[in-house]
């Protein structure tokens, strides 16, 4: 896979390309990097909670532990590798390298008043990115969870997964900064959290996770980038919204993407 080389690049060019078209700016990034209050933390706890990124793969790897479906449906993928063969494990980690190189991207590109404020966002995304990391270190040494190929006891979470989704979360907020079309926002902000499911996914083709590895693995990395966002720089950001709503024989599902409008 090369993709990796290509990502950066093309971001690069949509942003420019971007810079043509009449939008209207949201803000200067890590302008508004704080200090939190007690309030503040505990109002952006309950808001990455809320998140149906958030508690969503919790509630699916809660059903899944539910008798023998996690154990099957991962044993399934890492014998089929349906989507990945049998470079899967490769192609995680080329699928993870997206994920960082479209922080850094989006990060770089996103406006900002001065090289300090440019510095203070640099800073929260490395210690969310950080604490994260040790976070899943810590509960892989806690949980004990052999790995499906028996390599080791380090399963649960999976790191990659935790680590794709906190760069995903953290790109896809950096693009609401960005001077971009409404639909370019969209299309980048599904594009970055569909790559952070596939690294996910890649992990299970391995035999290096189970399913419901990936499953919380994506919900804390995604939990804690939401939490760090808006917590220390950028309180006021709506997240995507997910709302189920039942009707005559069945439902319908709306799914909301925050665009950016008029200040």
């Amino acid at each position: 896979m090369n993709l990796s080389n290509r990502i950066p690049t093309a971001l690069l060019v949509a942003s420019l390309a971007a810079g043509c078209t009449t939008t209207t700016e949201r803000g200067h990034w890590g302008a508004g990097a704080h200090w939190p209050t007690a309030a503040n933390l505990k109002s952006a706890a309950v808001r990455a909670a809320k998140d149906p990124m958030t508690w969503a793969p919790l509630a699916g790897a809660a059903l899944l532990a539910i008798g023998d479906a996690d154990e099957e449906i991962s044993e399934w993928a890492a014998d089929k590798t349906p989507l990945f063969g049998d470079d899967a494990a490769n192609a995680s980690d080329t699928l993870l390298d997206i994920t960082t190189y479209g922080y850094v991207a989006t990060a770089l590109l996103a406006p900002d008043r001065s090289a300090a404020d440019k510095l203070k966002g640099l800073t929260v995304g490395a210690a969310t990115m950080a604490i994260n990391d040790s976070i899943t270190q810590g509960l892989k040494s806690i949980a004990g969870r052999e790995r499906p190929n028996g390599q080791d006891h380090k399963s649960f979470p999976s790191g990659h997964a935790s680590n794709s989704a906190t760069r995903a979360t953290l790109a896809a907020r950096n693009a609401a900064h960005l001077p971009l079309p409404d639909w370019a926002r969209a299309s980048l902000t599904v594009g970055l959290y569909s790559v952070a499911g596939a690294t996910a996914w890649a992990r299970v083709e391995a035999e290096k996770h189970h399913v419901t590895d990936v499953l919380v693995g994506n919900a804390l990395g995604h939990f804690l980038a939401t939490f760090m966002q808006e917590a220390f720089l950028e309180s006021g950001v709506e997240p995507i919204g997910v709302n189920f709503t039942t009707i005559a024989r069945g439902g319908t599902i709306t799914v909301h993407v925050p665009l950016r409008g008029a200040d």
